[in-house]
């Protein structure tokens, strides 16, 4: 909508969110946000999109996955089907019940690669420019993929400096990945700072940590949930490798690092006792088997590994097993995919039937409408349709819930007319007499509220930082302004810069290689 009417606001949501003013995409990948806008414009609908988006996140994890076999030496059939099987469970697969983090998990094969330079150059173990590439695009896409991304980047380097002569280039390398991943986020981590420092800023819904762990499920294979086949692919590269040690230290590595991250993932890790401990968890971490992000490429590639060493042996025997084991896998992962998913969208389009996404979310009871607006509409009726109750990143003074932020903001939008002037969200209603009134609207620090025409400097709020102004008699009209400092729109625009000069870098040396041949 900000495209489409060219009213932009880099922080305040105008268009969305019940027209509240919430901070949302600035802290949660701004930059993938104008892009998805752009592609709603082009393709339409919103069905379209979701179509596009999901093929989109699907080509780019395939192509992955593929080519971080291909550049362990995996044999291209078993690359192939790992390729296909990756799609087929998990966080990646979430992408088809709104998991956000697939986009991370897509991604999260480019960045695996830089392990196998970490094993395997000697001499320059970190290739900076591509890892603060990849790292600042994660980041850009999703923040909190970036964390579960990069922990399983330690071990490979700790290993990679104690086999390194270069030590020195290595840790200066280091060095300039990090400063080259700053200038690229600076928008992210600059956002973050505007927002945390002068605001008590609600964190995401608690859930138990100790139910969202990785385990057996017989039927269902999304998210956490591991089917009976991948656990016999794990059995299996857990017994090749403890009997081929030494065969390839890439091999050893991926899968030993790969299973810790599962094994702490799953049920096996005390979470209970963990949240009790550390309770903070259950609201930033949430789910833990979103560890496993970085997880599944390392066990996919060791796996590939140890089936390429058997198939090298030429038994026409091993090699029909090593296939036919793939595709049984992948085949078994299509199959509760495609029931689960098919399942879940009757559910949610059957009126009389409540799914789980209403416990975090107000949506129309009219299911025809609902319908009608996702194929036929990319404006933001969907989000009148659709409103989610989650009090994410929104201000407060004292607490704040999901059933404050629907009672006190989405049920009381509808008294009001909206308007978007610029970067302002402006209200208007009509007051049949002077009366102090609550505003639908959330205030942070950097807020500025003008009403009737005035800047409003001192004004009570509730529990969620809603103004409580006095309205006149007749037409009132508010508007409401987030001020970013001037450091961050500095910021800003390094980051940019900084992403305009890489792309130039780019096919400067890709137009030079071409001269070269």
């Amino acid at each position: 909508m900000q495209i489409k009417t060219g009213n932009f606001s880099y922080f305040q949501t105008n268009f969305a969110f019940g027209h509240s003013g919430r901070i949302f995409n600035a802290v949660y990948g701004p930059f993938l946000a104008y892009a998805g806008g752009l592609l709603l414009l082009l393709v339409r609908n919103w069905f379209n999109f979701q179509i596009l988006v999901i093929f989109i996140v699907f080509l780019i994890t395939g192509i992955g996955m593929y080519r971080l076999a291909l550049k362990a030496k995996v044999n291209e059939v078993i690359a192939i089907l790992l390729a296909v099987l990756y799609l087929q469970f998990g966080i990646v697969a979430g992408i088809l019940r709104f998991n956000f983090m697939a986009w991370g998990a897509a991604l999260a094969p480019y960045a695996m690669m830089q392990v196998l330079y970490m094993i395997e150059d000697k001499k320059r173990p970190i290739h900076w420019l591509s890892l603060a590439l990849i790292m600042a695009l994660i980041a850009q896409v999703h923040l909190l993929s970036t964390i579960f991304i990069a922990c399983p980047f330690v071990p490979f380097a700790i290993y990679a400096l104690v086999k390194t002569a270069e030590k020195k280039q290595m840790i200066i390398d280091f060095f300039k990945a990090v400063g080259t991943t700053l200038v690229l986020t600076a928008n992210i981590w600059g956002a973050l700072l505007v927002l945390f420092w002068n605001n008590k800023i609600s964190m995401p819904n608690r859930y138990n940590l100790y139910y969202h762990v990785v385990k057996y499920e017989k039927f269902t294979n999304i998210h956490g949930f591991l089917l009976f086949s991948l656990i016999l692919l794990l059995v299996f590269q857990l017994i090749y490798v403890l009997t081929h040690l030494r065969e390839s230290v890439v091999n050893t590595l991926t899968t030993f690092v790969g299973l810790f991250i599962l094994l702490i993932s799953s049920y096996l890790m005390p979470w209970a006792k963990i949240q009790a401990v550390f309770p903070k968890l259950t609201s930033s971490l949430q789910f833990p088997y979103r560890l496993t992000v970085g997880a599944w490429p390392l066990l996919l590639l060791g796996i590939g590994i140890s089936m390429t060493n058997l198939m090298k042996k030429n038994i026409k025997l091993v090699n029909m097993l090593v296939i036919m084991g793939l595709v049984l896998a992948f085949a078994q992962n299509f199959a509760a995919n495609y029931t689960t998913n098919r399942t879940r969208a009757l559910e949610f389009l059957d009126p009389h039937h409540v799914v789980i996404i209403q416990t975090y979310s107000k949506i129309t009871k009219h299911r025809k409408k609902f319908q009608h607006i996702l194929r036929y509409t990319n404006n933001d009726q969907l989000f009148e349709a659709i409103n989610h109750t989650e009090p994410d990143y929104m201000p407060y003074t004292k607490h704040a819930s999901n059933a404050t932020y629907q009672k006190k903001i989405l049920n009381q939008a509808k008294h009001y007319h909206y308007q978007v002037q610029g970067s302002k969200l402006i209200l208007t209603w009509h007051s049949k007499k002077a009366k102090m009134k609550t505003l639908p609207i959330v205030m942070y620090h950097q807020s500025r509220l003008t009403l009737n025409g005035e800047v409003q400097t001192k004004m009570k709020q509730n529990t969620i930082t809603q103004p409580i102004i006095k309205a006149r008699k007749g037409k009132n009209a508010a508007g409401l302004q987030f001020m970013p400092p001037i450091w961050f729109k500095v910021l800003l625009v390094i980051s940019i810069l900084g992403w305009i000069a890489l792309i130039v870098y780019g096919i400067f040396v890709k137009q030079r290689k071409i001269s070269l041949r």
